[in-house]
Parts: C-alpha cells; sequence; structure tokens
C-alpha cells in the first residue's frame, strides 16, 4: 500500500488545494492550507506535551471543525484516537476513558462539569485539554497548539498500527472498544469513496448532521477530506438552519441520520422556501426506512437520489444501495433490502455451524474484508469468538439475501435499538431499571417510531402493592444511563407472561406494543 496513514491524504490535498475550502463550520470557511497547518500545530504542540506513538487519546467534542483538527492531529503522530460520544454522561466517560487507558483527554468546554465530576478518577490521565479556559484542565487546545509550530512533522507511518478505538455497545451491557488500523481506515476511506462516488469530483460539498464522534461520522469525513471535497458540520437539528445551509453552500451530498430525521426537514413550514436543487445525493442508515419515506426525500430533493446501507464499526463497511421514485412506483421488493456489499468486502450468511446458507435462508451475516477491525481492545476472548481464523467476522446479524444477491437485515442477535442514530442495548437498560425497588422484572425493547427511528419500550412488571408512573422510569433510568437510552414507552404489568422456555417472547409483545403505541409511531 503507498500510504501508511490516514493522515496522508489531508496532506496531499493541502499541497494540491492549499486555498480551497475544506470545512466549513459557523460561517467560518477554513482552507486545506490553514487547516493543515493548525493540525500540524496541534501533533506538534502534543508532541512537546510527551504524547508519542501508541498513546491514547480521547476527546469528548461535539460537532466542531475541533474535532477534525484533533483526530487528524492524533494521527499524524501515531497516537491512537478514542473518541467518546458527546452525549454520554460523567460515569460512562470515566469507564471508557480507563477502559481505554487514555494518556490524554481533550474536551469542549461545555463539558468542563462532567469532566470535573470524574477528574480524580481518571486513572491513566496525564493531560487534561479543554477547547477553552476551564478549572478542571491544566492546558487549552490553543495552548497546546501554541507549544508547537505549523511545520509538517514527521508522519508516522505503519499501516498496521492501531489508529482508532471506537467503542461500541455490547450485548453483555458494557462497552467495546473496536481497534481499527490505519490500513483498516484506509480501506473504509477507498471502499466508501467508490461507493459513494465521493472522490470523482474534488467539489462535491458534504454536509455531516450525524455526530462526527461516531464511526460513521469518522468514516464519511474522511471520505470528503480525502477527496479533497468541502465539508459542511452541522452541530444542530434545526431544520431552517440545514435548509439555510444547503442553500447557501449548494450542498451536493447530505449524511443525515437516521432516515427518519429527513422528515424533520421535509414537515418544515419554510421548507419550499429554499433552494435545494444543489443536492444529488442523500445518505442515511441507522434506522428503519419505508417507501412513503424514500418518496417524500425524493420528491423534497428533486435532483437527488437517496442512498441506503447497513454497516458496523467492526466491519467498516457495509452494504448500500440506492432508491429511486421508480422503484416506489413499482413497488420492488429491494426497497425492503440493505443493498449490496460495498467494495472491498465479502458477505455471506451461515447457520449455527458455519455453513453457508443459500438463497432465502435467515442466518447470522458474517463479513470480511482490510477494513474489518482487528479486534476489541483488551478482551481477546470476545476477539475469538467474533473473528474466524480465516478472517470472516461474526456481525451478530441475522440476514437473508435473494437471487439477486440483496441482502435483507431480519434480526439482531445482540438485542440492539438504533434510536436518534444511537445504539441502546436492551440488556444494559434492563439491568438499570430492575435496580428500581419497585421492579420485579422487565423486558426492554424497539418498536418503529417516526422521530427516532426506534423508540425504547420497556415493559415493566411491579412488585405487588407499587406503582410507578413512566416519568418515574425515566428519571431513574437518567440516573445511571444516557438519557437517550431511557424508555420513550412504558408498560406496567403485575405479570411478564413467558412461553413454554421459561422465555419472555419479545416478537410478541413488539407486535402488541406497536400496535398500543400507533398513534405515536405513526
Amino acid at each position: 500500500m503507498p500510504y501508511h496513514n490516514v493522515a496522508e491524504f489531508l496532506i496531499l490535498n493541502a499541497n494540491r488545494y492549499p486555498q480551497k475550502t475544506a470545512v466549513i463550520y459557523r460561517d467560518r470557511h477554513i482552507t486545506y492550507q490553514d487547516l493543515n497547518q493548525k493540525v500540524n500545530s496541534i501533533a506538534n504542540g502534543l508532541r512537546e506535551l510527551g504524547i508519542v506513538p501508541g498513546d491514547k487519546v480521547g476527546y469528548l467534542l461535539p460537532n466542531s471543525s475541533h474535532l477534525i483538527e484533533v483526530y487528524y492531529a492524533i494521527q499524524k503522530i501515531g497516537a491512537i484516537a478514542v473518541p467518546l460520544n458527546s452525549r454520554i454522561i460523567s460515569r460512562e466517560i470515566e469507564f471508557l476513558i480507563n477502559n481505554g487507558e487514555c494518556r490524554a483527554l481533550i474536551f469542549a468546554t461545555s463539558f468542563a462539569n462532567k469532566v470535573k465530576e470524574i477528574k480524580k478518577k481518571l486513572k491513566t490521565v496525564e493531560f487534561l485539554i479543554s477547547t477553552g479556559e476551564t478549572d478542571c484542565s491544566e492546558y487549552s487546545l490553543e495552548k497546546v497548539a501554541a507549544m508547537g509550530d505549523i511545520d509538517e512533522p514527521a508522519i508516522f507511518q505503519d499501516e498496521n498500527a492501531p489508529s482508532r478505538i471506537q467503542f461500541t455497545g455490547g450485548t453483555t451491557g458494557l462497552p467495546k472498544g473496536v481497534v481499527r488500523t490505519h490500513y483498516a481506515e484506509i480501506s473504509q476511506m477507498l471502499g466508501g469513496l467508490v461507493s459513494n462516488c465521493v472522490g470523482a469530483n474534488p467539489d462535491e460539498v458534504v454536509l455531516i448532521q450525524c455526530p462526527l464522534d461516531h464511526h460513521g461520522g469518522h468514516s464519511w469525513f474522511n471520505y470528503t477530506i480525502s477527496a479533497g471535497g468541502t465539508l459542511v458540520i452541522c452541530d444542530s437539528l434545526n431544520a431552517d438552519e440545514i435548509l439555510s445551509l444547503i442553500e447557501k453552500e449548494r450542498v451536493t451530498y447530505l449524511l443525515i441520520l437516521p432516515p427518519n430525521i429527513y422528515l424533520r426537514l421535509l414537515d418544515c413550514p419554510t421548507f419550499g422556501n429554499y433552494d435545494l436543487s444543489s443536492v444529488k445525493l442523500v445518505q442515511s442508515s441507522a434506522g428503519y426506512t419505508t417507501p412513503e419515506i424514500i418518496k417524500r426525500i425524493c420528491t423534497g430533493f428533486p435532483n437527488c437520489r437517496m442512498k441506503y446501507g447497513w454497516g458496523q464499526t467492526e466491519s467498516g463497511l457495509g452494504t448500500s444501495l440506492i432508491f429511486t421514485l421508480d422503484m416506489v412506483e413499482q413497488g420492488v421488493p429491494e426497497l425492503a433490502s440493505v443493498g449490496k456489499p460495498m467494495p472491498l468486502i465479502e458477505l455471506k450468511i451461515v447457520d449455527e455451524n458455519d455453513n453457508e446458507l443459500g438463497v432465502g435462508k435467515v442466518g447470522e451475516c458474517l463479513s470480511r474484508g482490510p477494513a474489518a477491525m482487528s479486534g476489541y481492545y483488551k478482551q481477546p476472548e470476545l476477539t475469538e469468538t467474533c473473528i474466524r481464523y480465516d478472517g470472516w467476522l461474526h456481525t451478530g446479524d441475522l440476514m437473508m439475501r435473494d437471487k439477486n444477491d440483496y441482502f435483507y437485515l431480519v434480526s439482531r442477535k445482540k438485542n440492539m435499538i438504533k434510536t436518534g442514530g444511537e445504539n441502546v442495548f436492551t440488556q444494559e437498560v434492563e439491568n438499570v431499571i430492575r435496580q428500581q425497588p419497585a421492579v420485579v422484572d422487565c423486558v426492554v425493547f424497539g418498536i418503529p417510531d417516526r422521530n427516532v427511528g426506534e423508540a425504547v419500550v420497556a415493559v415493566v412488571q411491579l412488585k405487588d402493592g407499587c406503582t410507578m408512573n413512566l416519568k418515574q422510569l425515566q428519571d431513574h433510568c437518567k440516573e445511571h444511563l444516557s438519557s437517550y437510552k431511557k424508555p420513550r414507552y412504558a408498560d406496567f404489568v403485575s405479570v411478564l407472561t413467558m412461553d413454554n422456555a421459561g422465555k419472555i417472547p419479545t416478537y410478541k409483545l413488539q407486535a402488541i406494543y406497536k400496535e398500543k403505541f400507533n398513534n405515536y409511531t405513526n
């Protein structure tokens, strides 16, 4: 491979297009030259502090230009990026930083109180760096940048070294650190460029609304920067602001997650006042879609195609397909699919013994390709159960494929809910609910929801003589979990019905409560 570090593509385009706009954030237009020089100053400053290759650097940053600068600075010096979900609570930050053994934590000043609460519990952190002045950090990001200079550092070059540890949820309720090498990140970038055609034209303008701290956010800003395009960063879900940005910056690509979030734009009372003719591709995933959503998107953005797919942090690349109005009008079965494999990835469906299944058979989807993770950080046993000796990775998702090699997501073995683009693992929520003194047992699952893709639902069995309402349950959950993980709907029962095997038939409850909360989910 001619490239050994994912940041080499930023350097390439800083030399090719020095005065071209690389990033637009809050009316600031940052050129490729300026972006690269700011990255260099942060990288050199981190080196002055003593950060060396292999050190883990966590960052707790909302969507902003700071996140882009910090990410590439970490890459250039061979440190390992550990992005943290900006919506998590202090206890979760503490766990992830300690689990990831981060030597430094870079955080936005808006998170200062969270960091201050856990500062003394961060076992491995030597450097706390905030984006502004706070009373709980020794350094500001500007002070670190001032310690360095704008000269290009000697770039770290080892494509097999870890580039990023991306924490994702697990079926046990504990997060897993997905280790992604520079080779995997570059392969992800190349496969994505081909699949999305971003690299065919360096003048693409890509607006990203989804969290940049997620795998999808990292992938898409890498696509954009590596192609020499312009990245428009959106830090809120204000429909008028997004529509105004599309018109003003002549956005060509939209990345908004999950699909139903586009309905917020389409339902905006002023939607018709904006010129959206520049948009030619609308990308989404991380939630269910429907023919109605597809039709409204393709109609609302008259020059666009809608791209949809499936993927994982572990597999890197995934599947994709293009939806059109013709497909909706014809009612083709592919509307229910997640598409075909992207370039540089193989998929197959297997039974419980890893025997490959044929067309129309439901089994676990396995993936293989250069963009896949190298394993889970400090979890060798889990890595061994996930990655086979021949490189096939167990995705944990049940799928089937048709005769034309379109794949269909049937269910998740992981019992994961996608709500508002975030992963919520049912067992984690169930464990918290069961800690409430009035609770005997509970079951948590997801149902389709127009606003967030899937809504978290809890059916709770209470102790005799006890009562509880939804707000009380939510307040209890918010003491122990990020707010987005709390149940959106709940029902309180005297007994949880079980089947003959002694298990609660979740799929039956999903059908019942999808109907019960029909007024909310349609």
